[in-house]
């Protein structure tokens, strides 16, 4: 039955892997606890330097245009004057102001029903304004909508000017008069514009020389259809028009020399129109000091997981004019405030800090300092970060590395099982042949110590069923002998009693035969591990025996080729001698009468071929004749045969790193078999 899964390896290895979660555990609460110190020390130090600044700016003149009481409400807006880099092309068409869009003056009805986004700049000598009206019913004529400009001219005179078109296109700016003055001027060479509807409103595209006004601009809008008027400020008095606001080029340098770097410095007038700045924010992303030596998996890790909260999303690009942001708002109605905000298309949070420039009339201005986290928590927190980061992937890669390496253990134990079970029948009966592991591990070792048990295995089970097979057809003919001997000598006279008990002593003696060759298999063994290798001379063991075969078996011719030089070899001589003496013994059993049994040695590079050749019938097809109590003999040799013989030699050849091969052979025109022993020289 298969273990379920809490029960396997792999399980119990995840489960002791889990204790290594408390190790990224610590460290994340660590690094919050740090986070949040760190948090409240750099909000801190913003607030000293924009307190700081704020000191300076209230000493200065010329830069503010005015002072609003707190919590005051914003009826009339200044203009704010931009620097272009290029001349709008005249056409009525917003094309040209796409990417200042993050910068225009909004005007808004109550009712919302009309709207408009006002744009100032100036390229070279000419003011350029943009005006976007929603108005759902657009009129023209002269009871149709209308745009009127209000400012002081050269002569510190106040100017009005219509623009109130018949159609769309090219716009005639006609002079109203002004307070005490007369309609005396045309303004239609120097008031340049475009007028075009769209979806929803129309664009009014004016130019006008930059020496036509001074620093006073008021615009107002007329919807015929509605009867609303929207403002960007008062048409008169002079002293109530709205101003034109334009960076203070004498502010810059002073906020340069008091700006820290990696930070950010605005002065907003009490509108919010940024009037200086100075510094710029940390460029580098989150981590960037150390990105190139922290792999981008650990670098994506650590921002995904540290703690890095902002209030908002937002973005404030580095020419805003503008700075409508919650901190701005605060501190021009009075009260310092912070804010967290994430840009939209960056992964550093940006810490700001907002205080107001207070006057005598009331609160002049604000100013707005700004640092991203990168320029404290990238710094101090990094080696934090990057030892955080390295225990959490070492986390990672050993839970990985223990579950695969469980599964594979897992696996390639189950693997073993299987192969095992099918290898042993269910009644003990070794069915096939278990295939090594290569493996050099212990679960190899043990797969190579189960594939040679069970060979042992085998070849015993093997040995034990032919054993019975064979010892009763060895053991019937002795048997059948010295009874029918004892029978007969009991019957027969006393001159016969001789001969019948002679033939019962060749019987027990074929009997002790029997016997000993058993004796001789099963001690082989342990003579084996007794046996001590030693130096000698192969060739000269292989001519002593030589002749001793010779008389042995007189009735066989039996010679050693190659055996007049040396052979020197490191093995045990007596088992070699064995193994010659079966080797022999095989050949001349199963050699044709009136053939020679020939002995080769051969050294051939560091092994040494020991062949014995004999004339006879080939080898049967499909037999290993090395197995145990595997006998092919035609029953003519009055010795008894178990099928040892060639089984010792593969045994001895085994022992002494050889192998033992048999093959069908030619020697002249004489067809036979070969069996040979390949050994090596060496010990």
């Amino acid at each position: 039955m298969r273990p379920r899964f809490w029960h396997r390896v792999r399980f119990k290895l995840l489960l002791v892997s889990l204790t290594l979660l408390g190790i990224p555990w610590a460290g994340y609460r660590f690094i919050q606890e740090t986070e949040s110190f760190l948090r409240d020390a750099q909000d801190q130090a913003l607030q000293t330097t924009a307190s700081s600044v704020a000191n300076i700016m209230h000493g200065i003149d010329g830069v503010f245009h005015g002072s609003a009481r707190a919590g005051s409400v914003l009826t009339f807006r200044n203009l704010y004057l931009h620097r272009l880099g290029k001349q709008p092309q005249l056409d009525g068409y917003r094309d040209d102001w796409v990417h200042f869009d993050h910068n225009f003056t909004t005007l808004q009805s109550v009712d919302g029903r009309l709207a408009a986004r006002v744009f100032l700049g100036q390229h070279e000598r000419y003011l350029y304004l943009l005006l976007g009206v929603t108005d759902p019913a657009v009129a023209f004529g002269e009871d149709g909508d209308a745009v009127d400009l209000a400012f002081i001219d050269g002569s510190d005179r106040l100017r009005r000017l219509r623009i109130q078109p018949q159609a769309p296109g090219w716009v005639v700016a006609r002079d109203m008069g002004g307070q005490g003055a007369t309609a005396d001027g045309n303004y239609e060479a120097t008031v340049r514009g475009e007028w075009q509807n769209t979806q929803d409103g129309y664009t009014l595209e004016l130019r006008m020389p930059r020496e036509l006004l001074q620093d006073r601009l008021s615009l107002r809008l007329l919807d015929s259809a509605s009867d609303q008027v929207l403002a960007s400020g008062r048409l008169f008095p002079a002293d109530a028009l709205g101003r034109i606001v334009s960076p203070s080029a004498a502010l810059e340098p002073l906020l340069a020399s008091v700006t820290p770097p990696a930070t950010r410095v605005w002065v907003t007038d009490h509108q919010g129109l940024v009037v200086g700045r100075s510094g710029r924010l940390d460029e580098n992303p989150p981590l960037g000091a150390d990105q190139s030596r922290m792999p981008w998996f650990v670098h994506d890790l650590i921002l995904a997981i540290l703690p890095r909260d902002a209030d908002v999303y937002a973005d404030i690009p580095s020419d805003q004019t503008h700075l409508f942001v919650r901190p701005v708002i605060d501190a021009l109605s009075g009260r310092p405030a912070s804010l967290r905000r994430q840009p939209t298309f960056s992964d550093a949070v940006v810490v700001s800090a907002a205080v107001p420039i207070r006057s005598a009339d009331g609160i002049k201005g604000a100013v707005l300092v700004e640092q991203t986290t990168n320029a404290i928590l990238s710094i101090q927190n990094l080696a934090l970060q990057r030892l955080f980061g390295v225990t959490l992937l070492l986390f990672a890669v050993t839970s990985l590395g223990l579950l695969v390496f469980a599964s594979l253990l897992a696996s390639r134990i189950t693997r073993l099982r299987d192969r095992v079970e099918e290898a042993v029948s269910h009644d003990g009966r070794i069915m096939g042949k278990l295939l090594p592991d290569m493996a050099r591990d212990e679960i190899g070792d043990l797969g190579r110590s189960f594939a040679s048990v069970l060979d042992r295995l085998h070849d015993y089970n093997h040995y034990l069923e032919a054993m019975a097979a064979r010892m009763a057809h060895e053991l019937r003919t002795p048997l059948a002998v010295v009874r029918h001997s004892l029978d007969n000598a009991e019957q027969s006279g006393i001159d016969q009693r001789d001969v019948y008990l002679a033939r019962a002593r060749d019987g027990t003696e074929r009997l002790e035969k029997i016997l000993n060759r058993l004796r001789e298999a099963t001690g082989l063994e342990q003579a084996m591990r007794e046996a001590e290798t030693v130096e000698f001379d192969l060739a000269s063991l292989v001519r002593l025996q030589t002749g001793g075969f010779n008389d042995l078996h007189p009735d066989c011719q039996i010679d050693a080729v190659g055996v007049d030089g040396p052979v020197p070899v490191a093995a045990v001589p007596d088992l070699l001698s064995q193994a010659l003496d079966k080797l022999v013994d095989n050949a001349v059993d199963f050699h044709t009468v009136g053939s020679r049994v020939t002995i080769t040695c051969t050294r051939t590079g560091r092994d040494v071929r020991i062949r014995v050749f004999n004339g006879g019938p080939p080898l049967p097809e499909g037999v290993d004749v090395f197995q145990s109590m595997l006998s092919q003999r035609s029953g003519r040799h009055r010795e008894p045969h178990l099928g040892l013989g060639l089984y010792l030699v593969r045994l001895i050849c085994e022992f002494h790193g050889g192998t033992a091969m048999a093959e069908n052979g030619v020697e002249g025109d004489v067809h036979g078999v070969a069996v040979s022993m390949l050994l090596p020289i060496g010990r």
